[in-house]
């Protein structure tokens, strides 16, 4: 998502134009979601995918040819014999893809401004006019809304936008893109919301915290990694990390901002550092804890840590052994198993956010804890 906002900045800049696609809706059995997202180069190159086969092939034919003067358009696909999987089996769903075509220095400012939020990991919704029969609101308009009480952008009428506003606590607390309706059909506004990316820090840069530092880069987190060895903590070993942080592991985490969008692993060099570690990270609001280790090993350290006063509560939260069985032995294999249970941790997750909606221009927004 973050590479596909980027492209487009870089698009509208260089003052070309991509085709922006977008699953706003889906009914029944279809290869992707809503909130799917797929960027056309000028080149034709893809960013993204909608779920391939006959479908995403016949969005990118009708988007290439908006791309030359073009506007916006809201496509509906039945997909029966005509749109089925490319191996022959019929989803038999129906799905609903806008294809935008970001251009306007206005829309640079608002993607620009989009990406500096995520990078200051404040969530938001993005609210995209995708079908109107009213006169005033156009498709393609947009209107960024932040927890921070930023509102960025417009749809063209504010009766529309204050009614919106009591639908964005919702869709950030469900994570679930969707389409808002007003007046019965005549407004269709797709609601997307932009989570923070979470920050993975690994306590540990040996070849298992290496492993996972490319693949959780992959996976949308920013790295932050901690070791006292300098030549293991090192740019040239940890290219995707965001943080590398060289120091006594233990202090080093004990100092580090954690909260509710932190997924802490720890995989150090031994038992001592193992136990330390856990220590310094057991009683924050990490969303996530995890510890490498035999079922022996971590037993020793949370029965040492609970003579240290730490709650069965808050051990309970840990995840030990770290990862999802899947019978991994190599260190490639162990960094797929923490990395699938951070997927299943962060995917289940609800944050804490609401919008209170005010009936003054600039509605107030809170961040509930």
């Amino acid at each position: 998502m973050r590479k596909i906002y980027k492209e487009i900045l870089n698009l509208i800049e260089a003052q070309k134009v991509g085709a922006y696609c977008t699953v706003v809706e889906t009914k029944g059995s279809t290869p992707q979601k809503p909130g799917s997202k797929l960027l056309i180069l000028p080149d034709l190159r893809n960013v993204g995918t909608l779920g391939g086969g006959c479908v995403e092939a016949e969005a990118r034919r009708q988007a290439i040819g908006l791309m030359q003067g073009g506007v916006p358009r809201l496509l509906n696909f039945q997909l029966d014999s005509d749109y089925g999987w490319d191996d022959g089996l019929i989803c038999g769903g129906n799905m609903k893809i806008f294809i935008d075509l970001p251009r306007t220095e206005d829309e640079a400012v608002m993607f620009a401004r989009l990406q500096e939020l995520n990078d200051e990991k404040v969530p938001l919704v993005v609210a995209t006019v995708v079908k109107s029969d009213v006169e005033d609101v156009e498709a393609g308009m947009k209107m960024i809304r932040a927890v921070n009480s930023e509102r960025i952008g417009s749809l063209g009428n504010g009766q529309l936008e204050s009614e919106i506003e009591g639908e964005l606590s919702e869709v950030l607390e469900e994570n679930s893109p969707g389409v808002f309706r007003w007046k019965g059909d005549d407004v269709w506004v797709f609601l997307d919301p932009v989570q923070p990316r979470p920050t993975l820090l690994i306590a540990g840069a040996g070849h298992v915290g290496q492993a996972l530092c490319h693949l959780g880069d992959w996976l949308d987190f920013d790295i932050a990694i901690v070791d006292d060895r300098p030549d293991f903590a090192s740019e040239q070993r940890l290219p995707e990390a965001k943080e590398i942080i060289i120091g006594d592991i233990a202090e080093e985490l004990r100092r580090y901002p954690i909260n509710h969008l932190t997924y802490v692993v720890i995989v150090t060099r031994g038992h001592q550092h193992d136990e330390e570690a856990l220590h310094s990270v057991v009683e924050s609001n990490a969303r996530y804890v995890g510890l490498i280790g035999s079922r022996r090993k971590i037993k020793l350290i949370l029965d040492d840590l609970m003579e240290l006063g730490i709650s069965e509560e808050d051990l309970a939260r840990v995840y030990a052994p770290i990862g999802l069985d899947i019978n991994s032995k190599t260190v490639p294999e162990i960094a797929v198993s923490i990395a699938a249970q951070l997927i299943q941790v962060r995917n289940s997750a609800k944050p804490e956010v609401r919008f209170d909606a005010q009936p003054a221009r600039m509605p107030t927004v809170k961040l509930s804890t």
